[in-house]
C-alpha cells in the first residue's frame, strides 16, 4: 500500500512540477512591451502616411494551426519572401500579427528583429502575448508541443515610437484552467507615434479565433479603447479581428456598431468589398474567400487617399496583408 501511495504522490508531483514548468516565462515581463531602437538614420517621412496591417502567421504559410513537420527551409524561405516583397511594397508603418521573436517551433528566429533590419526601420515595438516552455497546440502530436514559444504583436515604423503599452483581453470565460494556463493571450497593442502633425495612436489587435462569446467581448473592448483616444488623436484600429465580414450574426453586428459610428472611417467599407470581394478578402491566403483583417480611422482626423489587399504576397502567411495609404489633418 505504501507503494502505491507513493506511486501517486510521485505522479502528483511530476503533473504538478510540469505544469509550472510548461506554463513559466523565459522572458523577462519588462520586455513584454519595450520599444527597439535600431542603428538606421530615421527615414524622412512624407505628409502621406502608409500602412499595413499583416498577420504574419509565424511565416508558416497554410502550414498555421496544422500539426505537421515543418522544416527550417520552410521558415528561410518564407521569410526570405516576406522580406522582398515587403521591400519592394514599403510601408512607413507594418503592424503585424503573430510575429515569432524566438521560438523553437521557427526553429529560434527572431523574426520582427530580421524583417526590422533587412527593411531598414527606425524603430519598433513589441507586444509579446505567449511566452511558454509547452504549447499544447495544434492538434493532438505532443512532439509539436515542446520547446519554448514567444510570439505576439509588432509595430515597426520609420515614425517615431514615443510611447507603447497593451491591454491584455479576456480569456475564454467557459474554459477549463489548464487551457487558460496555456492561453496565446489576446492583446490590443497601443503604439504612440510621432507625425509631422502630432500623435497618431495606433491600435494593433489580434482577438480571439475559436470561441465567439470571447470574441464578442474583444471586439467590445477593441470598440472600447478606439473611443478612449479617437477624440484626443488621429487614431487608428487594424490587426487580426477574426470576424468574418461576409457572414451574418452577433460579430459581425459588434463591427457594424464600429463603423456606423461618427468620425470612424474604413480602409475597405462595405460598399467597396461588396463590389469585389474576391480582391479584398484577406484570408485565407491559399484560397482567399473571406475578410478578417481591418483598418478602421479616425475620419475627422485621418483622410484616406487609397487602400488594398496584397493579394501578390502569396502564402508567405495563411494571411494577405492589408493597408491604406492617409494623411494626418
Amino acid at each position: 500500500m505504501k507503494r502505491v501511495y507513493a506511486t501517486i504522490i510521485s505522479i502528483i508531483i511530476l503533473i504538478i512540477g510540469f505544469y509550472i514548468l510548461g506554463t513559466s516565462s523565459s522572458v523577462d515581463k519588462i520586455l513584454y512591451k519595450q520599444i527597439i531602437k535600431s542603428t538606421v538614420s530615421r527615414h524622412t517621412s512624407a505628409d502621406t502616411i502608409s500602412i499595413m496591417s499583416f498577420n504574419i502567421g509565424w511565416l508558416s504559410g497554410m502550414t498555421n494551426n496544422k500539426p505537421v513537420h515543418r522544416s527550417i527551409e520552410l521558415y528561410k524561405n518564407k521569410l526570405d519572401s516576406c522580406i522582398s516583397f515587403l521591400k519592394y511594397n514599403r510601408q512607413d508603418i507594418i503592424a503585424f500579427q503573430e510575429i515569432d521573436f524566438n521560438s523553437n517551433r521557427s526553429f529560434l528566429q527572431n523574426q520582427a528583429d530580421s524583417i526590422l533590419k533587412n527593411l531598414q526601420y527606425f524603430n519598433g515595438a513589441v507586444a509579446i502575448n505567449w511566452d511558454k516552455r509547452y504549447v499544447p497546440f495544434p492538434g493532438i502530436n505532443p512532439s509539436y508541443f515542446f520547446g519554448k514559444t514567444i510570439s505576439g504583436q509588432y509595430v515597426m515604423s520609420d515614425l517615431e515610437i514615443i510611447e507603447n503599452d497593451f491591454t491584455r483581453l479576456i480569456k475564454p470565460i467557459n474554459a477549463p484552467f489548464y487551457y487558460k494556463a496555456f492561453y496565446l493571450d489576446r492583446l490590443i497593442q497601443k503604439t504612440k507615434l510621432k507625425t509631422k502633425n502630432g500623435e497618431l495612436m495606433i491600435l494593433n489587435v489580434h482577438l480571439e479565433a475559436f470561441d465567439q462569446e470571447t470574441r464578442n467581448n474583444h471586439i467590445k473592448e477593441a470598440i472600447l479603447q478606439f473611443n478612449k483616444y479617437k477624440n484626443k488623436m488621429p487614431t487608428i484600429l487594424l490587426g487580426d479581428f477574426n470576424s468574418p465580414q461576409d457572414t451574418l450574426g452577433t460579430r459581425n453586428a459588434l463591427l457594424s456598431k464600429l463603423i456606423s459610428m461618427n468620425n470612424v472611417g474604413m480602409a475597405i467599407p462595405d460598399s467597396t468589398y461588396k463590389v469585389n470581394k474576391a480582391i479584398f478578402n484577406t484570408y485565407s491566403s491559399g484560397n482567399p474567400h473571406t475578410k478578417i483583417d481591418f483598418i478602421f480611422y479616425t475620419s475627422d482626423k485621418i483622410k484616406k487617399i487609397d487602400a488594398g489587399v496584397f493579394a501578390e504576397i502569396g502564402e508567405v502567411s495563411d494571411h494577405l496583408p492589408v493597408w491604406m495609404k492617409f494623411v494626418v489633418r
